[in-house]
């Protein structure tokens, strides 16, 4: 006989994405399960910086982008929720810093002196004193400029257990899925939805809707699609950690002459209380061509002509990829903001970035405004196993 799961919506995908939207759901009275194959935030999010971007990265070249309007109000909404006074209560999740900071090399300071005169008279950009700058750049050695941006950088960790923990009875670990567990009628439509554990014990999921957060793991059913076609595109990154022995916590964009930061520096700590510089931008795009071994000689050299007054010769190195994925944009660039569709029952989401979580949930949430909680069952799911939560990738990689 089978046994049955009756839920309002099932989400499938454990990161940032669906553990928000759980929230959201739970707190708005609908049934919700949350299912996922691998650890909590264990793909994309665990990965992420922290860094609640509000769109100023996105101007380096003076003129706003799209991309800047449409994340320039998430800091606010993060902000709330960080002082316990948002649509989730985030006051227990660590804040590593309420400053972001921008500097520029002595060889780039003149030239772009011009362009950040004018942004800091209609932003929150802020230049600095030298006394002011973060003790790293206050060496003799520093010939640059620094700017102060007031964005926040969080403990993604910690923000992986705030959402988790309070709803964990309603999150469950399955094994990966293959394509025969999900059935489609001839118009789309999800009719079934089969779940197993290691143990091969099956149950079979009935919702109202159906959620698809898993990023690269949406793939599966997009492929089973008969009458809509949702594209995806892949952007790897080759991010670098390195543990060291300096006490310069430092959270901060080294500025080129390119959009995109030639170097995003953020500062963490390992489980053996080491500091942790996490390593992204310019680098690791470019990265993407190169092995770990060349990926890692180009962060020491990065780092030996941005920071020549520091030694790194006794630091540990470790590189590692990012597979983002996203619905598909034009050339295969960033998309600008967050994306969902809804096909009959199913719907797909990807934030495209950890600052879009709140954005994606409450968009996905009027989406189902003319939904009515029904009767729910999830007795069958009654000590079913849970998953964990992912560990932070440089204690995984740097024990």
């Amino acid at each position: 006989m089978k046994k049955i799961v009756q839920t309002d919506i099932a989400i499938l995908g454990g990161g940032i994405a669906g553990l928000w939207l759980l929230n959201r759901l739970k707190k708005s009275g609908f049934s919700t399960i949350l299912l996922e194959s691998s650890q909590l935030g264990g793909e994309q999010t665990h990965k992420a910086q922290g860094i609640i971007h509000g769109g100023m990265k996105y101007a380096l070249q003076g003129q706003p982008t799209s991309a800047a309007h449409a994340i320039a109000n998430m800091p606010a909404l993060w902000k709330a929720c960080l002082e316990g006074q948002g649509e989730i209560d985030l006051s227990n999740v660590s804040i590593l810093s309420n400053q972001q900071y921008l500097w520029s090399t002595g060889s780039l300071t003149s030239k772009l002196a011009g362009l950040f005169a004018g942004l800091t008279l209609k932003s929150n950009l802020h230049t600095l004193n030298k006394k002011n700058f973060p003790t790293v750049f206050q060496h003799p050695q520093f010939h640059g400029q620094v700017y102060s941006l007031d964005e926040t950088v969080i403990d993604v960790h910690a923000l992986l257990h705030e959402l988790a923990i309070p709803h964990k009875e309603a999150i469950f670990k399955i094994d990966p899925m293959e394509e025969d567990q999900l059935k489609l009628d001839d118009k789309d439509r999800l009719t079934s939805l089969t779940i197993h554990t290691t143990s091969r014990e099956e149950r079979h999921i009935r919702a109202q809707k159906y959620i698809f957060t898993a990023g690269k793991g949406n793939e599966l059913l997009l492929k089973k699609l008969k009458h809509h076609k949702i594209t995806t595109q892949r952007r790897p990154l080759h991010m670098i950690v390195v543990k060291h022995h300096f006490d310069f916590p430092l959270y901060a964009h080294c500025l080129g002459l390119d959009t995109v930061p030639r170097l995003t520096i953020t500062t963490h700590q390992a489980h053996d209380g080491k500091f942790i510089w996490y390593l992204g931008g310019k680098i690791a795009e470019e990265g993407t061509r190169l092995s770990p071994e060349k990926q890692i000689q180009a962060a020491k050299k990065e780092l030996k002509e941005l920071f020549p007054w520091l030694d790194f010769s006794h630091a540990a190195f470790a590189s590692f990829y990012v597979d983002r994925a996203e619905p598909s944009q034009p050339n295969g660039h960033r998309p600008d903001s967050c994306y969902f569709q809804e096909i009959e029952n199913i719907i797909f989401a990807w934030p495209t970035k950890l600052a879009f979580a709140p954005l994606l949930a409450d968009q996905i949430m009027q989406c189902l405004s003319p939904l009515a909680p029904c009767i729910a069952d999830m007795k069958a799911l009654d000590a079913w196993p849970t998953p964990s939560l992912a560990k932070p990738i440089w204690d995984q990689l740097l024990p």
